[in-house]
């Protein structure tokens, strides 16, 4: 057998060789294969480190052609190039299958010293590099051909003073003004770069002083590189030939708001702004006309989009928050915007606003499976009328029903069934008992109402019922940071047994929580990954607070030591239970190609007065394809639990207390595919010692000494608006061992069972983090 396993390896490895070859016959006739170039940088002046991986990059970047695509040292789209044969029409066969995989191998003849030399030598003056050398030889070997740049930068010009002259106009006064602001900074390295951003800066000024017909291309930075000792003085000026209405500060006159638009109507817009055709149907409010759609939306809807009032400086800050709010209303497909030019520095404004369907139905049905032999399914239903109350409300109802079912592995085969039903109600809007906030985001706050029930079956345990009611608010500062708070809070659990008499059912009797838990929930994160364009460092957080009882506890004087104290005849948890989730990213090379992810969740819950635990709703759990990835799960923990695999009686483990720490190296392999290592660790403990752990998952100062870690491989599949992901994770520290050594010792992959206990295979969706 590991005979036959070694020659396939080595066939395979002989085809693809081979199929390398024959990309390079491909090549015309006397031509060889461009395989690519070196830079060598000779930097006489010891320019800045920062500076000089800036500049090798932009030079490795800056040379044509491309050459052929590595994978691991392989050319692989050149090996499918050749497979395929050489001629250019290869048909909708095998070939032309095959074709579609591979790239056809870059030429040398297609490598032009000259102009490369010119680009190069035009990415160093940008740099502020004005008198480099550069020599540029090939050596060709085998039919490949590689080429090497010898760069010497010669000295780095960098800035002696900044100047902002000009006349007495308004504009060139504004300008002159920001001069204290420059990112053209004195001894600063020159940088072709800094000065285009200073040009959009001056002109994002000016934006916000009604200067609607500005551009930064109207702006001129001036460089003198004569005053010696390799120094440079700039003046940024107005170009003499700009448009008369540059200079202009223009104001709005009237603002017309179109909520009922229909795509095709643009032709009739001048005829209707007139207000002559439709005066019928034109609804003035406070400050702006509504045109249509007076049936459809109250107009009050509009008050915390619009910005602008009639006589108000136009500004770029004010015309983007109206575009923003209203896209994020949820109501409206599509919102353009448009000014006119009405003389007099005078602009009319105009929002015109596509609704979405009022009302939607959609289904979606998905499965999954877990790392510990279960499988799922879930159907959802939910219908949508986005404009309840005619003020853009969001109402919304939503039923799902699904199923987890176990199909073998060590732990007990239990099966889970649940149903659940949820309206809620989201108003575009703080809704605020006798106060009327106000938000300067650009994002529309909303209130939330929601009520819900859901149903989880466990036979031949539990069924469970739980209803719940919450109001409360969403709101984003910014595209960065988003806050949820829940002031009311109220949720019902009860459970109905199955079975009183199995063993398994008095160990969860201990676990499963059964009556109300009433308290406040905030949320807070904040992210720098929303933006298209990832920085070298990327920071997620993520905080949580939930309290219950407090108050009622406070008043009935509750203890550990007496029954639990009730309301309307239930008991009510006490508790304060707090979480964070803070990442931090290394992209390398400010893109997707490497990325270093690092994750710690620090999770805490103290329970009292009538709990001695979080309730089960509200524990922590770790395990599983996003958490611990080389153990199953939910079944980490709590401390140094584990049950025997031959008579394990429960389903999950959970506890008050998580801490977790996961570390992965992300790397583009090919096109698509991705690759990961990962490294994981972390443990759950309960607050108190509990029997159902046999007393041992309480947490102590010995937790560093208990925690579970795993190591694993990943290969993710990266499609943009999907990630396939499959990680294999192994266990190399389990807590349940001897205190002495917890280390996973034994390896032996030829063993089946120790496949079976120790490898531990992840489908999922998405990165773990």
């Amino acid at each position: 057998m590991s005979t036959n396993y070694h020659r396939i390896q080595l066939l395979l490895l002989a085809c693809l060789l081979l199929s390398s070859c024959s990309g390079i016959r491909c090549l015309p006739e006397g031509d060889t294969l461009y395989t690519g170039s070196r830079v060598n940088i000779k930097d006489p002046n010891n320019s800045p480190r920062r500076l000089r991986k800036v500049v090798q990059a932009d030079l490795d970047k800056a040379v044509r052609p491309k050459p052929n695509g590595t994978l691991l040292g392989w050319r692989v789209k050149l090996a499918m190039y050749g497979l395929s044969g050489c001629d250019s029409n290869v048909g909708k066969g095998i070939r032309g299958f095959i074709r579609r995989f591979g790239e056809p191998p870059v030429p040398a003849s297609a490598f032009d010293s000259t102009k490369n030399r010119k680009l190069l030598e035009n990415v160093l003056q940008n740099r502020g590099f004005f008198y480099p050398s550069i020599n540029v030889t090939t050596n060709t070997r085998r039919r490949k051909t590689h080429a090497t740049f010898d760069v010497n930068t010669g000295p780095l010009y960098t800035i002696r003073n900044v100047y902002f002259p000009g006349d007495s106009s308004k504009l060139s006064l504004d300008i002159a003004a920001q001069q204290p602001k420059t990112l053209l900074e004195k001894d600063a390295p020159f940088n072709l770069d800094l000065i285009k951003g200073e040009r959009e800066r001056i002109d994002k000024h000016l934006k916000e002083i009604g200067y609607y017909y500005f551009t930064p291309d109207y702006l001129i930075v001036r460089t003198d590189s004569s005053v010696g000792d390799h120094k440079v003085d700039m003046y940024v000026q107005v170009k003499d030939d700009i448009p008369d209405d540059a200079d202009e500060v223009y104001s709005i006159n009237q603002v017309y708001i179109y909520p009922n638009f229909r795509l095709g109507q643009r032709d009739r817009r001048r005829r209707d702004t007139t207000l002559q055709a439709r005066k019928e149907d034109t609804t003035f409010y406070e400050r702006y006309y509504i045109i249509g759609g007076r049936n459809r939306y109250k107009p009050q809807l509009f008050t915390q989009a619009m910005q602008f009032y009639p006589g108000d400086l136009w500004n770029r800050t004010d015309q983007n928050m109206a575009l923003n709010r209203l896209v994020n209303m949820g109501t409206f497909k599509f919102v353009r915007n448009e000014f006119d030019d009405i003389g007099d520095n005078l602009l009319n404004t105009f929002y015109y606003l596509t609704p979405m369907p009022k009302m939607s139905l959609r289904a979606e049905v998905n499965g999954y499976t877990k790392s510990d032999s279960r499988t799922g399914s879930n159907l959802t239903f939910g219908w949508r009328n986005r404009n309840t109350l005619r003020g853009a409300e969001l109402l919304a109802i939503t039923a799902n029903v699904g199923s987890e079912i176990q199909r073998g592995g060590q732990n007990l085969n239990v099966n889970t069934f649940q149903f659940g039903l949820e309206p809620s109600l989201t108003v575009p809007r703080f809704v605020v008992p006798f106060w009327d906030p106000k938000s300067s985001s650009i994002f529309v706050p909303k209130t939330v109402i929601k009520v819900g029930y859901d149903a989880i079956l466990r036979p031949p345990l539990y069924l469970l019922h739980s209803f719940r009611g919450n109001y409360g608010y969403e709101w984003k500062e910014n595209i960065n940071s988003e806050h949820l708070l829940y002031p009311i809070n109220i949720n019902y659990v009860t459970i109905d047994t199955l079975n009183e008499d199995t063993t398994i059912f008095i160990n969860y009797n201990n676990l499963l929580f059964d009556g109300l838990i009433i308290g406040p929930t905030y949320e807070w994160t904040y992210s720098t990954r929303v933006t298209e364009q990832p920085h070298l460092h990327d920071f997620y957080f993520n905080g949580l607070a939930d309290l219950s009882g407090n108050i009622l506890g406070l008043a009935q004087r509750s203890s550990l030591d007496e029954p639990p104290k009730e309301l309307f005849g239930q008991p009510y948890a006490q508790y304060m239970k707090f979480a964070v989730d803070f990442r931090h990213y290394m992209n390398y090379d400010y893109g997707p190609f490497a990325i270093w992810a690092n994750r710690i969740i620090i999770g805490f819950g103290y329970p009292y007065g009538n709990s001695q635990i979080l309730p089960n709703i509200k524990q922590f759990f770790s395990g599983g394809n996003s958490s611990l990835r080389g153990f199953r799960s939910r079944l980490v923990g709590p401390g140094t639990f584990h049950e025997d695999p031959d008579n394990q009686t429960l389903v999950e483990t959970l506890g008050d207390i998580k801490l977790e720490i996961n570390t992965e190296i992300r790397r583009q392999l090919y096109s698509f595919v991705h690759g990961a290592v990962f490294m994981d660790a972390g443990n759950i403990w309960t607050y108190r010692p509990n029997p159902v752990y046999n007393n041992l998952g309480a947490f102590s100062s010995k937790f560093l000494s208990e925690l579970a870690m795993d190591v694993g491989v990943g290969l993710r599949l990266n499609f943009q608006i999907l990630v396939l992901r499959i990680d294999v994770g192994v266990p190399i520290r389990k807590p349940w061992l001897s205190e002495q050594n917890r280390f996973v010792t034994s390896f032996d992959p030829a063993s089946a069972n120790w496949r079976k206990d120790n490898v531990i295979l992840n489908f999922a969706i998405g990165y773990p983090f």
